[in-house]
């Protein structure tokens, strides 16, 4: 399989490693965003030098043309030399020949749209070979080179005074190190920038590529028209969310993949180059033989009004929760036969992952609307004892890129999966740094609590009710923390006796009074552990942060009970439900998305069941809610009821009811009851 690197050198997030299908074979295309660290660049493109086919570098100057000379930043040009074996691409060549032409092609077909319109180029002098061919079409055109590179406010109007800029300043841009400070944001916010940039403002189209466009501030695109090279799906959103009106994408639909850069198009061409007799460096006859081989049509993309397929798009993070699960990790399944005793230092070396896109979750569609919505599954690599080991701020930082990541890729909303939503602040400070909503899930992972708790009790059957209201004794342990607190409100309501178990008294006081002032007659206990209350309970719900540590004795627990295990990993160990064969343990927050549910990542469900934190955002996705639904320890009890009327409407539901080894049959039910009956014998004598 050939294998294509890639590395985008003005980007900080957008980390992948995918297959994609060219001329019926599978590439390899990994990339690395480097964020304009040149050691880090140059470290790269050493290790994978004769490793891979091609090397691709974007976000770097293209060598700039002028009065018969070649200027090459130092700096961009030092990248270019540094691999050894393995040849480079950047996508200039493709650029200069393919770009113009297909604008040209456009142009023929829509005069009205592009002829004789006020253009602005953010650099005339990184789009010169497009620059040229719109003089033909009678356009104004107008270049803020000046502030683009200098922070110097004004335009220059024709390619004389552009040729003059760069010659003038090509002995700065030598010992300038290209860096993203160095670049202006073009922020209409600043008076006296508007006025001295007036008529840039002012243009009716603005060009610029993909890594421009993510560096500056489009609030100035509103109802304007825009020419980009590539249109990845975060870029696409940010020009809808300002209110872009027409984009032409100059990028050729070649291969079904949102993350093909020309870069990686000229990689591609030179891979599978030798029959046409193109290689590495590519020249522009070499970039015309492609385009008469492929048949590229000179029709572009053009959207008006940035249509809202983005909104069709969730994300959503999760971690392995056990040592044991980081032999999931695509690149050491082979260890999996071996895993135990490596178990420790797998642990210690996957903590330090960036975190990456793992997978995605397809065929979700909303039973009310019709609406199909698409899951983008991103990994960090910590278990919950890494993630509660670490710095918050690491974690933090981890998070927010994965957020970023998914923006590019076009998700509206991006939901935190097990420990991901526990570590700091739960999900605050990443939703104040993340590009898209944030959504920890647990109104959803307290409905489903509920859901799962009731099935299982109106199973065995014997609690008894009186008017709806479940006439035995609840217990939640762990009551103070987000799902907890919400659970016990709501349980107040449907049962006689509630019991609230937390380590901090004071959290106790306060939550009994807050569900108090909602149910004023319940009937409420308080304690700071369990086993002084299980032996009376029918119901036992546990929803902590104990990371597996054992929460109570499960021998204390009345026959007949139901324990509904809200933590991952397991409050109730499997040894010690095996104990208790009359007491039924089951696993809560696991639900069914509707629709023919297809998905490449392996996150320990089957079929259509996901976690509820999952599902909760998706379901927001489905209910076009792109807001920060659930955050911080506290979840809101309208919230809850809320998320629940939403799942009732679009299909969400309980899944078949789960335990330590997988699905719970109506048999399993059927034993326990019988075990219970004898237990409770003598438990009440």
């Amino acid at each position: 399989m050939k294998h294509i690197l890639s590395i985008a050198y003005s980007l900080d997030t957008n980390n992948f490693d995918e297959i994609l299908e060219f001329k019926g074979e599978s590439v390899r295309l990994t990339q690395f965003s480097t964020n304009f660290d040149f050691n880090l660049t140059k470290n790269i493109i050493q290790k994978y030098d004769g490793q891979c086919d091609v090397i691709v570098v974007t976000g770097i100057p293209p060598k700039l043309s002028f009065k018969g000379n070649l200027f090459s930043h130092p700096q961009a040009e030092k990248i270019r030399s540094i691999a050894k074996q393995t040849p480079m691409a950047d996508g200039q060549v493709v650029k200069d020949v393919y770009i113009p032409w297909a604008i040209r092609q456009f142009y023929l077909k829509n005069r009205a749209l592009m002829g004789n319109k006020k253009v602005a180029f953010y650099s005339g002098a990184l789009q010169k070979s497009l620059m040229d061919v719109m003089v033909e079409f009678g356009c104004d055109l107008i270049m803020a080179d000046p502030y683009f590179f200098a922070g110097l406010p004004f335009n220059l109007k024709n390619a004389k005074q552009l040729e003059n800029f760069i010659k003038f300043l090509t002995p700065v841009f030598k010992r300038m190190k290209i860096k993203r400070s160095n670049l202006s944001k073009f922020d209409v916010t600043n008076l006296d920038l508007t006025n001295n940039l007036k008529e840039f403002f002012e243009a009716d189209i603005f060009v610029g590529n993909e890594s421009t466009f993510n560096l500056v501030s489009l609030e100035h695109l509103r109802g304007k028209t825009v020419i980009v090279d590539f249109l990845s799906p975060g870029l696409e959103r940010r020009f809808k969310q300002v209110g872009v009106g027409d984009v032409i994408v100059c990028m050729p639909q070649v291969v079904d993949n949102p993350n093909i850069s020309f870069g990686v198009l000229e990689a591609l061409f030179i891979s599978f180059g030798s029959a046409l007799g193109v290689h590495a460096p590519m020249n522009a006859d070499d970039v015309l033989k492609w385009i008469d081989n492929l048949k590229l049509s000179s029709e572009l993309k053009e959207l008006n009004q940035v249509p809202a397929g983005s909104e069709n798009k969730f994300a959503f993070i999760i971690h392995p929760l056990s040592a044991d699960m980081v032999f999931k990790h695509p690149a050491l399944k082979f260890l999996k036969p071996y895993s135990k005793p490596l178990e420790k230092v797998a642990e210690e070396l996957m903590a330090l992952s960036p975190g990456f896109y793992y997978g995605r979750i397809k065929g979700i569609v909303s039973e009310k609307t019709g609406k199909e919505v698409e899951g983008l599954i991103y990994t960090v690599t910590e278990t919950p004892k890494k993630l509660m080991e670490s710095d918050p701020n690491v974690i933090y930082k981890k998070l927010t890129n994965l957020c970023h990541n998914a923006d590019r890729r076009g998700a509206s909303i991006i939901g935190l999966g097990a420990y991901t939503k526990i570590v700091g602040d739960a999900g605050v400070t990443v939703a104040n740094q993340s590009p898209i909503p944030v959504t920890t899930g647990n109104s959803l992972s307290a409905c489903s609590t509920l859901w799962a708790a009731k099935f299982a009790i109106d199973k065995l059957g014997f609690v008894s009710k009186k008017d709806e209201v479940y006439q035995g004794k609840v217990m939640v342990v762990g009551a103070t923390g987000s799902i907890g607190a919400v659970s016990a409100k709501i349980l107040a309501q449907t049962w006689r006796e509630v019991v609230l178990v937390a380590p901090r008294a004071y959290k106790l006081l306060e939550l009994k009074e807050d569900i108090q002032k909602i149910v004023p007659d319940a009937n409420i206990e308080i304690g700071t552990t369990p086993d002084s209350f299980s032996g009376d309970c029918d119901l036992i719900i546990t929803t902590t942060s104990s990371r597996g540590k054992k929460i109570m004795d499960i021998l204390d627990v009345k026959p007949g009970c139901v324990i509904c295990d809200v933590s991952r990993p397991f409050d109730i160990k499997e040894e010690d439900a095996l104990q208790r064969p009359d007491v039924m343990v089951i696993a809560s927050g696991e639900v069914q998305l509707p629709g023919e549910v297809d998905s490449n990542v392996d996150i320990g469900l089957e079929g259509n069941i996901v976690y509820a934190c999952l599902a909760e955002t998706a379901l927001l996705a489905m209910a076009g809610k792109f807001e920060s639904f659930t955050l911080s320890r506290n979840i809101s009890y309208e919230k809850v009821l809320e998320i629940d009327k939403l799942a009732r409407e679009h299909g969400v539901r309980l899944a078949s009811i789960m335990g330590h080894g997988g699905f719970i049959t109506d048999e399993e039910f059927n034993l326990c009851r019988v075990h219970a009956l004898r237990a409770l014998e003598d438990w009440e004598s």
